[in-house]
């Protein structure tokens, strides 16, 4: 029979699952939790419940360190409890964050958007999930709690295999932080679908570029490029990324960055295509991407 506790506080769970270890089980949205444990892929001897812990919840302005380049002081944090409709629905990421609005936006279902939270689905180390990739562009870092102190890493350094997370079996997701995107910037998410919105991707892929200052025909000083859905993780398209840096977007370039981010994944045969037939929409999406970034980039003040 499985325990079950309801922690009021962030030490109160800290301590369960260091009593409890690789037998317990954070229970937050509980979307995807629940059905693992339905269809009998987990049997976990304790559940620790972490919807009532209010350090958890709220979007809120912060000051994360400066990741890279300059003009990237302030930003925002998401707690962890915070559900995929309510970041949607913030003022705070309308403001500066539209692409990744869009991508909240994009996630399953309504139920599932206004149950399932940020920090379940990054913690749930599924590769097919949306918000990674938008949030990878965006130079996202996650903040983790234990007995032993707090910690801050980059969500790049999150993932590690398929439902695999670099998070100790004593660790809670707590927050998410994002650096306040600077002036010449923009971002663009794409999911592409193999047949209804509540289903997993055939291919995610968001970008995010910096122009040049004063460039009139759009050179890119700076770009991220990330994918889901092709490989074990969600991860950053580097060779890619290479490839377009300190260039004026371009039919040619843009070719080559597909083809780049195409040879770096590793995607299977499932029902939403052939490893092939993901590589190819890889190649197309990729410049799709950019240039819509490259757009957003544009517009004045033009923010993530």
């Amino acid at each position: 029979m499985t325990d079950y506790h309801e922690p009021r506080t962030l030490d109160e769970a800290c301590e369960l699952l260091q009593r409890y270890g690789d037998d317990a089980k954070v229970l937050a949205g509980g979307t995807a939790l629940v059905l693992f444990m339905r269809q009998g892929l987990l049997d976990p001897a304790c559940l620790i419940n972490i919807q009532h812990i209010p350090e958890l919840a709220g979007i809120r302005e912060a000051a994360p360190a400066p990741l890279s380049g300059e003009g990237w002081g302030g930003g925002l944090r998401l707690g962890a409890l915070t559900t995929h409709a309510q970041a949607a629905a913030s003022p705070l990421t309308r403001d500066q964050y539209p692409a990744l609005v869009s991508t909240f936006r994009h996630v399953a279902t309504p139920r599932i958007r206004n149950a399932g939270t940020i920090g379940g689905n990054l913690a749930h180390g599924d590769p097919h999930l949306d918000p990674p990739v938008t949030l990878l562009v965006l130079d996202a870092r996650v903040g983790a709690q234990s007995m032993r102190g707090r910690r801050e890493l980059p969500l790049s350094e999150l993932f590690r295999n398929y439902y695999e997370t670099s998070l100790a079996p004593d660790e809670i997701l707590t927050e998410i932080l994002l650096p306040l995107p600077p002036a010449g910037s923009g971002a663009a998410f794409i999911k592409f679908l193999p047949r209804s919105q509540d289903d997993y991707a055939t291919v995610d892929v968001a970008a995010w570029v910096r122009l040049a200052p004063g460039s009139a025909d759009g050179k890119i000083a700076d770009l991220r490029i990330a994918l889901g859905s092709v490989g074990p993780v969600p991860f950053r398209a580097a060779e890619a990324e290479a490839i377009l840096k300190g260039e004026s977007i371009g039919d040619e370039p843009l070719a080559e960055a597909g083809e780049r981010a195409a040879a770096a994944c590793d995607p299977e045969d499932d029902v939403r295509g052939s490893a092939a037939y993901k590589r190819e929409v890889v190649k197309v999406l990729v410049g799709r991407a950019v240039r819509q970034a490259v757009e957003a980039a544009k517009v004045e003040g033009g923010r993530g």
